[in-house]
């Protein structure tokens, strides 16, 4: 049966949650505007969005109110952007600083953790609960995916916050609505989850009506629809882009057709599936994807300790689930089951690099925990005597394994990994762009050119440019990529011509190309990136952080 959550639990259970809580928002929220520095560039095109369409209600390719942003030509999923909107007006509708970008991401990974708590103490106990919260709140990928703002890494969030609600809607009806909302929403957080929420609903629906906890009636039927009214903009969206029906403007919603289409990257040959399920494995046996940015070594995804007890896990929950199946019981590792389903079917589907299957993440997570609670739960009734001393001596001593794994991972993180990742997130270049604004206005100049790798959703961002100001001026190189475009009189062009290096603009470059300015240009540096003012050289050293 299914655990009620408003059953009494102890002070001691209630504080350890309360600890556990406050652990994950502290290693979610500290120094969260300065650590990674700076900002990855799709991070950067999702704040410029939530501005453009604040702002102007429109996208990089002036589509209105869009269900998907354009950005690099073949999108991304617009849910982060409506997150972020809100909160500009505590900026006073300019630019969101890094802090206010990243804060929806830190904001929802926090609520996640006491939603796999209340999923876990639902479907089996509060001991279940509680080391499930206590493992996500220290597991590397979620502490790092939860530090930036890249609109995929929503997905993992919105799929428990769906299956918590629908878990409760099994109980009280009423949070079917819910759930619907929830798995709505998660459409717009990822695309390449689209194919994932329909079958994991299929399985929860069908298991929830076999075992008489669903049943059709006003609100499954309101929570379908629901979920249906969410998803028809992306049905339609679909349509739009495989060109069965023409790009659709209402006065309150676009829904375009992009310049490429990200349908084409599923895989549906049995070869592309084999293919895509060996990249997922070898990622997953090896902890490691080859971007430095996206996983911290040696500690992976979950500690090597977490992998040895996701396979407990995943091992004790397969053979409790054929039990309860030949018994024809309610099982709650029915539920565990299908995500972990739902995140195999992400990795046939599309080729792992990282966060393109991080609907498997937290099932896998949730194996870990549901790992380590089997292991102290069989300690704890199946030794004779003292069975008590040996079950919190094992739940001690894998408390403080992790502890110790999550100290010297943060160690790393906030130091060999904060100088590393600066490099990948162009830390300093806010402040070049902001200086060369400075600099232009100062000396007359009505050029800023910028090295390549600042990647031009950065300088729209940091130039704080309207879509409107940007469509009416923009060049293009290869489009929807541009060469250049022009924002309160000043033009901005995204790449150097080292061919024609000249007095009439100011350059940011990278710190390897200070030996091509040097001679003619007063160089100012921050971090790695330098503005170049035309002028004699004074070689300003970067200012302290």
């Amino acid at each position: 049966m299914i655990k009620k959550i408003h059953s009494k639990s102890t002070r001691f259970e209630q504080l350890l949650l309360l600890l556990i809580l406050l652990l994950g928002a502290v290693l979610r929220l500290a120094a969260l505007g300065s650590v990674p520095g700076g900002m990855h560039q799709d991070e950067a095109f999702v704040s410029w969005n939530a501005f453009a369409v604040f702002r102007e209600g429109m996208d990089s390719a002036g589509h209105r109110f869009p269900v998907y942003m354009a950005d690099w030509g073949d999108g991304h999923s617009a849910l982060y952007v409506w997150l972020l909107m809100p909160l500009l007006l505590f900026s006073g509708g300019h630019a969101a600083s890094p802090f206010l970008s990243r804060l929806p991401q830190a904001v929802v990974s926090i609520f996640t953790l006491w939603a796999v708590y209340c999923i876990m103490t639902r479907l089996f106990n509060r001991r279940a609960g509680l080391w499930s919260a206590f493992l996500l709140a220290v597991c590397p990928w979620h502490i790092m995916m939860s530090r930036w703002g890249l609109d995929a890494n929503l997905a993992p969030g919105f799929l428990i916050f769906g299956l918590l609600f629908f878990i409760m809607g099994l109980e009280r009806k009423k949070f079917l609505l819910l759930s619907g909302m929830f798995y709505g929403l998660s459409l717009y957080s990822y695309a390449v989850i689209w194919p994932i929420v329909p079958f994991i609903l299929i399985l929860q629906i069908l298991y929830g009506l076999y075992h008489k906890k669903l049943r059709f009636d006003r609100w499954s039927l309101c929570s379908a629809l629901i979920l249906f009214v969410m998803a028809l903009p992306l049905l339609l969206f679909i349509l739009v882009n495989s060109e069965i029906l023409p790009e659709i403007t209402l006065p309150f919603m676009t829904i375009p057709k992009m310049g490429g289409y990200r349908g084409k990257e599923v895989a549906f040959g049995l070869s592309e599936m084999w293919s895509n399920l060996r990249s997922a494995l070898y990622l997953l046996r090896r902890q490691d994807n080859g971007s430095p940015y996206d996983i911290l070594l040696p500690w992976g995804l979950y500690y090597d300790l977490g992998r040895v007890f996701i396979v407990i896990g995943i091992a004790a929950l397969l053979k409790r689930l054929v039990v309860s199946l030949r018994r024809k019981t309610f099982s709650g590792e029915y539920f565990l089951f299908v995500q972990l389903c739902g995140g195999a079917l992400n990795c046939l589907l599309v080729t792992a690099k990282l966060h393109q299957i991080d609907s498997l993440y937290i099932p896998l997570a949730l194996g870990q925990a549901y790992g380590v609670w089997t292991v102290i739960e069989f300690l704890r009734k199946k030794l004779p005597s003292a069975r008590k001393v040996w079950s919190s001596a094992a739940a001690l001593g894998v408390t403080t394994a992790y502890l110790v794994c999550l100290l010297l991972f943060q160690k790393d993180y906030y130091t060999d990994y904060r100088q590393l990742v600066g490099a990948y997130f162009a830390e300093g270049l806010k402040e070049c762009v902001d200086f060369a604004w400075e600099q232009c206005e100062e000396n007359h100049i009505a050029n800023i050119t910028a090295e390549k790798g600042a990647q031009w959703p950065r300088l729209l961002l940091y130039t704080e440019t309207l879509p409107s100001e940007y469509l009416s001026s923009v060049v293009y190189d290869v489009a929807p990529a541009p060469a250049s475009f022009e924002t309160r009189g000043i033009r901005i062009n995204t790449r150097i011509d080292y061919e024609d290096i000249n007095q009439e603009s100011v350059y940011i470059i990278y710190f390897t190309d200070v030996p091509v300015f040097e001679e003619n240009f007063t160089l100012t540096g921050f971090h790695d990136w330098y503005v170049a003012v035309p002028g004699k050289n004074t070689s300003k050293q970067p200012p302290a952080d």
